[in-house]
């Protein structure tokens, strides 16, 4: 019976790694964090987040491939003016190294809110500006040859 059972299960795994399926029911929703892979030689379903997909899909039916932007775009912090935090948004088509500082009107940097490989997506981050004084500034993002810059004012 033990040998029956290891033969089946050597079997079965056999046969998980030689073909993968990623079926989600039409009531679900698979969100794919952005750290994650997906690898199936067939995905079908709902699947939405930052992750990103592998193999050689068959049947792919995924709001995540449909919301991937096609162009860089910095968009205008939300509130503005704000006191003492806001949000910023971009958007970025392509896999790439980004950089997002805030800096003062004397072009002095005076935070650094993204430094790092950013996948191809749509962000959004909070801007606490609570240590510094009220005025203008500048924040810039920086991605591969884009680059944007808009203007933002802290009221206290």
């Amino acid at each position: 019976m033990k040998i029956k059972l290891l033969i089946l299960m050597l079997l079965s795994i056999i046969t998980i790694e030689a073909q993968s399926i990623l079926i989600v029911g039409s009531e679900a929703i698979l969100n794919i964090s952005a750290t994650a892979d997906i690898c199936s030689d067939s995905l079908s379903g709902n699947i939405t987040g930052d992750g990103s997909f592998c193999g050689n899909p068959t049947a792919v039916k995924s709001e995540l491939m449909e919301n991937i932007p096609t162009i860089f775009s910095l968009e205008q912090n939300y509130p503005n003016p704000f006191n003492p935090s806001t949000k910023i948004s971009w958007q970025s088509p392509v896999n790439l190294y980004q950089t997002l500082k805030v800096y003062d009107m004397l072009g002095n940097e005076v935070a650094t809110l993204i430094n790092e490989e950013k996948p191809a997506g749509i962000y959004e981050i909070d801007f606490n500006a609570s240590q510094l004084s009220s005025g203008v500034y500048l924040y810039k993002l920086q991605a591969g040859e884009f680059k944007s810059t808009k203007k933002m004012i802290l009221m206290k």
